[in-house]
């Protein structure tokens, strides 16, 4: 993808597995590394992609910052454990460089019009909130061929999977934070890593959201990510990605607006390119109704391309109306911060703040 974006030129690529590394040099015309530092000293780079596994994220990321590299990207989530964090950003501090974090939800048409909806209030005051990210039980047994054990042994459902909801939730409800944390996990089927976590998230304004993230679920699908959220003026259900006789799609019901008003906001998302309805039928059990599909909404741009036009152009935010600044080296610490309180409450059986 980086080889045929506009705003970059894909020069070298450093992968340990020699065959794997060619392969990529062969398809783009990059020159081949089977070691990051040796990539490092001898190339001259604007950016950094850093795609190894979850818990080796801190060593690339700490190299490329002393080597002068002024942009390094990092997939989610930024580290598995503070103290990595904490060396990740000390070392880009000190270098001056900027550090990106991939959080890719936020850039989905549906996940903007959860977040308009929220934060323009069609919800009222958001009270509790439910969210389960689940994946096929393949990811840690076969995704990664004969490494899945090893690698998904170095992280977990929490590091893998709610480094995404933490990040969206902290986005959807800004600027509320996370303050305590009470998890639970278990090793009943896996074993090598917990099978899954279920946490409470308590957050400063009140609002209480459980979140839960499985490695065991046999299904058709290989993720199913579904996201509701109550409020005293309305509620929202998201279902983001498709499952077993079920359509991606979102639903706010907003019974505290007009129909006037709710169809301002539908006209207001669809100058944003986000398409959707608004159903007002006053017979309903939910008067007041949009409605977006996900197959009406596709074609989007991949996350990856809007850093990657940022960081060429120089600017902060993408040009997406309301989005904000792409995700920060602080907000990327931040969900290594709860993350990490939600894997110590689970291990200690009782809440903990999260700080």
């Amino acid at each position: 993808y980086v080889s045929h974006h506009p705003d970059a030129r894909l020069k070298a690529v450093a992968d340990p597995r020699p065959q794997a590394g060619r392969a990529v040099a062969s398809e783009t015309g990059a020159t081949c590394y089977d070691d990051y530092r040796a990539m490092l000293r001898k190339e001259d780079l604007d950016l950094v992609i850093v795609a190894t596994p979850d818990p080796l994220h801190r060593d690339p990321v700490v190299a490329a910052a002393r080597a002068g590299v002024p942009n390094i990207l990092t997939e989610k989530p930024m580290a598995t454990t503070l103290t990595d964090a904490r060396r990740m950003r000390d070392a880009v501090d000190k270098a001056g460089a900027a550090l990106y974090i991939l959080f890719p939800n936020r850039f989905s048409p549906l996940d903007r019009a959860a977040r308009y909806a929220i934060r323009h209030g069609l919800l009222g005051r958001p009270a509790y909130g439910d969210v389960r990210l689940d994946d096929n039980i393949s990811v840690p047994t076969a995704m990664w061929g004969g490494r899945s054990r090893e690698w998904a042994a170095g992280s977990s459902t929490a590091h893998f999977l709610l480094s995404h909801v933490v990040d969206l939730l902290r986005w959807y409800f800004h600027p509320a934070d996370v303050a305590s944390v009470c998890a639970a996990s278990q090793r009943r089927v896996l074993r090598y890593t917990p099978d899954l976590y279920d946490a409470r998230l308590s957050f400063d304004t009140g609002l209480l959201v459980r979140v839960k993230a499985e490695w065991i679920r046999r299904m058709d699908a290989l993720v199913e990510f579904d996201l509701s959220f109550s409020g005293d003026r309305g509620g929202l259900v998201y279902r983001k990605t498709p499952a077993f006789r079920a359509r991606q799609g979102l639903r706010i019901d907003a019974e505290g607006v007009s129909p006037a008003e709710l169809e301002r906001h539908q006209k207001a998302l669809a100058r944003q390119g986000i398409r959707g309805r608004a159903v007002i039928d006053p017979q309903a059990r939910s008067p007041r109704v949009l409605e977006f599909l996900g197959e009406e909404n596709a074609g989007e741009e991949p996350a990856l391309g809007h850093y990657l036009s940022c960081i060429r152009q120089g600017r902060k935010a993408p040009r997406i109306e309301g989005f904000g600044p792409l995700p920060s080296a602080e907000d990327a610490f931040r969900q290594v911060q709860i993350v990490t309180a939600i894997v110590s409450s689970a291990e200690k059986g009782r809440p903990v703040k999260a700080q």
